[in-house]
């Protein structure tokens, strides 16, 4: 983990005696390139099918852990924080934690002390000054991502973490307490919102009876795709605890290191935690897809829908590859997922049909239709709903266009250098830009880059089949029109928030 605000080696075993908090061991140590890590006291083993428990290394009581039912615990302790958030709160985990985070931290800038100290009022001191999320780049950094799948979805994260702020600040007017104490006496800035979004996406994991947490001092412990340990939650002892992971070998002065999560992309692994690891991040691109323009339809497919469209690429194997693929093609190796496409590329001449209808309760909803039969709960379904559909194929020439257009606009984009070049101009005054963000940006790029080009060549092949089956070319003929006019019917799409 990044440079914390305090000597770790030094502080942290006080804390942790003060906390019953236990290493065995392993120490803390500030690594080179990594910041601050566990290293093994001495030799480590574990063999692979040893009959007992792997060896403990870590153990954390279960009521340090921080999560959205610690803080909801704080706030019966603390009046001021109940006030606050029932102001500003109860939106989710992360915004409730992050809301705990900055007060905590308001405590030790603030001259007087003021509100109900938890041992995470001195941990927070442990937190790094600075986490390397795009979030928290310089916008001369963040014009590194362009073409990426990342580049859209960091400006959506900066405009709803500036609009949380700008909401707190509004809220706690009302309230003199936190207006005076977080504003005119801690003097907290919008940096120090995003900083404590940094912490809580970098370092949350996800306990199996606690959900979404963070765990102190176990997030010291550095990522790796070799990972020697792993965590996890002992209801019977109510600890966390780190396990030598079995088959792990170390010995005396080797980093202990655990796996930040299997099968997280590249773009996953920058966006959260503020590097990428080309081991372990699995080749997958999640691009964008809005409804089609001049589609009447399209503001209805969107709010039935309920989340983003996306289109989902992968390599397994050296290959492209998804969970799904468009089965009019008759291909068994899934090649995308689009949901959303399907439901995009549907007409009301195919019969496709929405509805405002009356509930139960008496109020008025949206229903999507197909053949005359209701599919709102199915709305993501449309692919297998279409399949026995006479024209199933020409229903999938047009998601496949759409998403290869999608593709190829995106690949263009990731290509243009002109808006991604001269980072570090002749110009004295010009913005530094961080070596580690170059590099950063610059893995990501090469990794989307292959997954886009060889999901673009599988497409062009998946269309050529599709163009030449029987339903398509009598479609297409009855049509008068070119495959490549009548297929082309479609528009470019725009980008939504990274999920």
């Amino acid at each position: 983990m990044s440079t914390a605000h305090v000597d770790v080696e030094k502080a942290l075993p006080l804390w942790n005696r003060f906390n019953n908090v236990h290493l065995i061991d392993v120490t803390p140590r500030d690594i080179p390139g990594c910041g601050v890590g566990f290293v093994a006291d001495n030799e480590l083993t574990c063999q692979e099918d040893a009959p007992s428990s792997p060896p403990a290394l870590l153990r954390i009581p279960r009521n340090l852990v921080l999560s959205q039912e610690t803080v909801e615990l704080y706030a019966k302790t603390d009046k001021q924080f109940h006030e606050l958030l029932e102001a500003v709160g109860r939106k989710s985990a992360r915004a409730d934690v992050c809301l705990f985070l900055l007060t905590q931290k308001a405590m030790h800038l603030a001259p007087k002390a003021r509100g109900v100290r938890t041992p995470w009022t001195e941990y927070i001191k442990f937190l790094p000054s600075d986490v390397p999320v795009p979030s928290t780049w310089s916008a001369q950094e963040r014009r590194l991502l362009q073409g990426t799948s990342l580049e859209v979805a960091v400006n959506a994260k900066i405009s709803a973490l500036t609009e949380e702020f700008e909401d707190l600040q509004e809220q706690t007017s009302e309230h003199p307490f936190w207006d005076d104490f977080l504003w005119t006496e801690a003097r907290l800035t919008l940096d120090d919102w995003f900083l404590a979004d940094a912490w809580y996406r970098s370092r949350c994991l996800e306990l199996p009876h606690s959900g979404e947490a963070m765990v102190p001092v176990l997030d010291l412990a550095n990522h790796s795709s070799e990972a020697t340990a792993f965590y996890e939650e002992n209801i019977r002892t109510d600890e966390v605890e780190l396990l030598l992971r079995p088959g792990a070998r170390l010995n005396a002065g080797e980093q202990v290191t655990i796996s930040y999560g299997e099968g997280k992309s590249g773009a996953e692994m920058l966006f959260s935690y503020g590097f990428v690891d080309p081991a372990r991040s699995t080749d997958t691109v999640t691009l964008p897809l809005a409804p089609l323009d001049d589609d009447p339809l399209g503001r209805a497919k969107a709010h039935i829908f309920g989340r983003a469209g996306t289109v989902e690429l992968g390599r397994t194997s050296g290959s492209v590859s998804a969970s799904t693929t468009a089965s009019a093609s008759g291909d068994d190796n899934p090649l995308w997922k689009s949901p959303f496409a399907w439901l995009a590329c549907l007409n009301e001449e195919d019969g496709i049909e929405f509805k405002v209808l009356q509930d139960t309760g008496g109020g008025r909803e949206l229903r999507v239709f197909w053949q005359d039969d209701d599919v709102t709960a199915r709305v993501h379904e449309f692919e297998d709903l279409i399949r026995d559909h006479p024209l199933a194929d020409v229903f999938g020439l047009r998601v496949v266009m759409v998403v290869e257009d999608r593709v190829s606009s995106q690949l263009a984009r990731l290509r243009d250098e002109n808006d991604d070049d001269n980072h570090h101009g002749g110009s004295t005054s010009a913005p530094v830009v961080r070596p580690a963000c170059v590099e950063a940006a610059a893995t990501l790029k090469e990794q989307e880059a292959k997954v886009i080009e060889e999901a673009l060549r599988a497409l062009e092949e998946q269309k050529a089949k599709l163009l030449t089956t029987e339903a398509v070319v009598a479609y297409l003929g009855s049509k008068e029109i070119s495959p490549i006019e009548q297929a082309q019917e479609t528009v470019s799409n725009s980008s939504d928030e990274f999920s």
